[in-house]
This record gives C-alpha cells, structure tokens and sequence, in this order.
C-alpha cells in the first residue's frame, strides 16, 4: 500500500487554482499535483459533476471513481463566487497562486470577476490558463461543447469507423478532453519556465478542437496533408485491421518493418509470404491492406491467445493480448512494472490509481493526496490567508 508522501516533485512550491469541472481541466491540475504543485480546486456547493460518475462505494456519495482518477493530489474548497464576501475570498487566494486554470464557457470567468486582466491586476505575473471547447472566436465559441462533440467534429469518429460496415465510431473514453489537459499542462510548465526566465506571466488558451486536431493529424489526416490532384493515398491506420480474433478472445499485432512481417509471416506458418511482391515492402502491404487483413485473421483463428503469446514473444514480433480492465490487474507486464498502486481512502476505502507516467531521478513525482471530499479543506485555505472563522 502506498503511504501519502511529503512533497518532492519538480513543481512543489508552485501553487494552482483550479475553476475546473469534468476532465481537461481537473486532469491537467492533478499532473501538476503529481508533480508537486499545490492544487486547491474551487467548487460549487453541488460539487464537480463528475463526483458522482463511474463507480460508487456503496453508502458513499461524492467521492466516485472517475472522480478520484482526476482529482488526486488537491484541496477541495467551496466558495460562492456570485457573493461579495465568496469573490473577495477567491481574488485573495488568486493573489497568492502561481497558475489559475479554468474551462469555463468563453467569457464566464470575465463575467464572475476572474478573468485573466481581474487576476493579472493582483498578481501580474499569473500564468492563466483558459479552457474552451472550439476557440475563444466565432460563431461556435460559446457552444455547449463536451468531449463527444469534439470527436466527431474533429475526426476521431470517422478514423473509427468500422472496417467492416464503415460507420463511424466514437472512441469509448473522454480521449479529447485528455488531449487538451495533455496540452495545458505543457503549456502551463512552459509558460512557468517563461516566468522563471523574464519574470513575465501570459494568458495560455487551449481549445480542445485545436488539441484534438494537432493529435490526430500526424496519421489519421495523412490523406489530406498535401494538397492538390496528383497525391497518392495509401491505407491510413483506420483501413489496417490490427486486432484480430483468436480460438478464444483477441490479440493485436503489427507489421511495420520488415523483420515483423517476416516475423508474423513465420509465426502463423506463412513464411511464403516474405517474398510475396504484393507484401515486401510496408508501402507493398498498405497498398494490398485487404488481403493483409483476411490473411492474419483467418490465421490466428487457429490457437488460443494463451498459445500465440509465447510463439510471438520469441519471434520478437509486434503483439499484445487485448485486455479487458481486469484482465489489466493480472497481467505479467503491468504487474512487473509496478505501474498500479493501491491507497486507502479515509472514506472511499481501497482503490487504485497507476502511478504518474514521467519517472524524475532527482525529483520523484507522487501520490500525496486523496481526492478530496467536497469543501474539506475550505476552512484551512481560507485560514491560510488569513480570514478569520467568522
């Protein structure tokens, strides 16, 4: 089990205020938790939707398990910023805070009185992120926007589209509103090492569409990066059928360079097909993708996952068992590695989370905090500046 650690990562010292709901936000502001900061995350007396999202411990409300995944390493506290007193409380606390992080609506912060020049004007040297959904301009910046209408706006669903009947499929998690917590939070360290050079805060804006797009376009756009009539498409990822089914469930394999095809090519008892023109080259393969894909589907019905494993781990080909999540607590690799840690929530009881993915040598990243119940630590972050309990 792992015990609540003192302080070590490389951003210990850097406080963060969090204005964040559901995930782009609340994810950026727990890497940088992870790594040190000090997180107070400000929510209304309802709390985060998502707190009562995913999974509950039976008789506990509040404190879910998607919830936990995104809140770790913070402070929770409740603050009415449509009152007097409930704004003054906040612009002190943002007085005091090195990156304030919101994914309001365009023009909400500005409108409660934490907006960037409201902010700026009491500590000028902030860095301010803001959140949106399709850009801070035009006639679709104030749309409702969640993760969904990203993935089909930007591509994700078409990419996924079925192979076999060409519908369109959304990716089964909130994979954009990751993306753009991935982008703040190298945009927040980017703009801290800034600051620590000049001396100078900025506003940092990332738009999840923006995010989504710079994602998904080194190769699922490759067909539409050169412009004009004499571009030769090839098969993009979408149109390669990389999970293929076994006696009894299902593995994924590639066939990249050649020493892997060649290796799958051995492996299924197909080495004819080394030297086969239609497959020699990658280039070869993506040209004849179909007949790739009716050859290694119809060859790994022949054996159980459990049998292909070793045959392909000694080939050194390009191969994992499809896990399900718990098939992922029992597997040789994720244990071995020691990726998942086991806490104990003072009120949730056990749970898991995986460990922070960047490995520092000098300074360890962590898992110092809980997730926190709703307002638990208001009374001690007001204290800290200095209000009284009245």
């Amino acid at each position: 089990m792992t015990e609540i650690m003192p302080t070590s990562g490389p951003l210990s010292g850097y406080r963060v205020l969090e204005f964040g709901t559901n995930v782009s936000a609340p994810f950026a502001t727990m890497m940088l938790g992870d790594q040190g900061a000090d997180v107070i995350k400000v929510e209304t007396a309802t709390g985060d939707q998502t707190r009562n999202a995913g999974s509950l411990r039976r008789g506990v409300e509040g404190i879910s398990s998607y919830f936990m995944n995104v809140n770790r390493n913070k402070r929770s506290i409740v603050v009415d910023l449509k009152s007097a007193d409930g704004l003054a409380a906040i612009l002190a606390l943002a007085a005091t805070c090195d990156v304030i992080i919101q994914n309001y609506r365009p023009g909400v912060a500005e409108r409660l009185g934490i907006g960037y020049e409201a902010v700026k004007a009491l500590r000028p040297n902030v860095v301010f992120v803001s959140i949106d959904g399709m850009g801070d301009k035009g006639a679709a910046a104030k749309r409702r926007v969640y993760d969904i209408v990203i993935q089909g706006m930007a591509g994700f669903a078409a990419t996924q589209a079925s192979i076999e009947t060409g519908l369109p499929v959304l990716v089964n998690n909130a994979v954009a509103d990751k993306i753009t917590a991935l982008n703040v939070w190298q945009g927040v360290t980017a703009a801290l090492l800034h600051r620590e050079r000049t001396g100078i805060g900025q506003h940092v804006r990332v738009s999840m569409l923006d995010a989504a797009l710079a994602f998904l376009w080194p190769d699922a756009m490759t067909s539409v990066t050169f412009e004009g009539e004499d571009v030769i498409k090839l098969a993009s990822p979408a149109d390669v059928k990389f999970i293929h089914p076994t006696r009894d469930s299902h593995i994924v394999v590639g066939f990249f360079g050649p020493d892997e095809w060649a290796a799958l090519c051995n492996v299924t008892g197909m080495p004819e097909l080394i030297d086969d023109p239609r497959f020699r080259s990658l280039k070869d393969r993506l040209e004849n993708i179909k007949d790739v894909n009716l050859i290694l589907s119809t060859a790994f019905l022949g054996k159980t996952t459990a049998e292909w494993v070793p045959l392909l781990d000694a080939a050194d080909a390009v191969y994992a068992p499809v896990n399900s999540p718990d098939d992922i607590l029992d597997d040789p690799v994720i244990t071995e590695a020691g990726i998942l840690e086991e806490l104990q929530h003072p009120v949730a009881g056990m749970y898991r989370q995986p460990r922070h993915a960047v490995r520092f040598s000098e300074t360890p990243a962590s898992i110092r905090r809980h997730a926190p119940m709703l307002g638990a630590d208001t009374a001690d972050v007001l204290r800290e500046l200095g209000l009284t309990d009245d």
